[in-house]
């Protein structure tokens, strides 16, 4: 095992394909999540395997709303300032609003905080995009990661092939908007 250390953007330069990509957590953080994707594709041999985890636009609208609300109040993401806006939702009378935030291990770590919230930039996906770029990367979907999840999906969706249709996972998410409340991370392969 080789470790090496590099910005996604500049892989290409290894000249080197491999097996088996992953890059879970990084690209919804990039200004181009695309294009750092496709480099990451161009690094894939052919028949490798890839893992990607990238954030979901229907289970993080609750982020938003709240990444909002400290854009327009200007919450500073110091220490301090990060401490005093969780310690207000914390004591706020809305349960309601803050219910699905409260229940995020990441909203009790300082640094998980900073990430859920107050990153400078997170770009998210829908099932459909994902598709999209599936198809422009000579990607093909293998399946989610997340078993629960999968077992669940299965209850309904019995044709074999199904865990493998995202227009199927779309309707179970938009039934089912918070089951993606971490990311999406799931498997494909290069096919083209």
């Amino acid at each position: 095992i080789e470790y090496m250390q590099a910005d996604i953007l500049d892989l290409g330069k290894l000249e080197e394909q491999f097996e088996i990509v992953e890059s879970s957590g990084v690209l919804h953080h990039m200004n181009d999540p695309i294009a750092g994707w496709k480099v990451l594709a161009g690094c894939l041999k052919l028949g490798g395997l890839m893992k990607i985890g990238l954030y979901s636009e229907f289970a993080r609208k609750h982020i938003v709303a709240l990444r909002d609300d400290i854009s327009q109040n200007n919450i500073g993401s110091d220490d301090d300032a990060m401490k005093s806006f969780r310690r207000n939702i914390i004591n706020s009378d809305d349960k309601e609003k803050y219910e699905r935030i409260q229940s995020s291990h990441d909203f009790y770590s300082l640094s998980a905080m900073r990430d859920l919230l107050f990153h400078v930039q997170e770009h998210r996906f829908t099932l459909p995009q994902i598709q999209d770029c599936l198809s422009q990367l000579g990607l093909e979907f293998c399946g989610f990661e997340a078993d629960k999840i999968v077992q669940d999906f299965k209850r309904t969706n019995i044709g074999p092939d199904d865990p493998y249709d995202l227009d199927k996972w779309n309707s179970y998410e938009e039934a089912n908007p918070h089951k993606f409340a971490g990311m999406y991370e799931f498997w494909c392969q290069k096919v083209a």
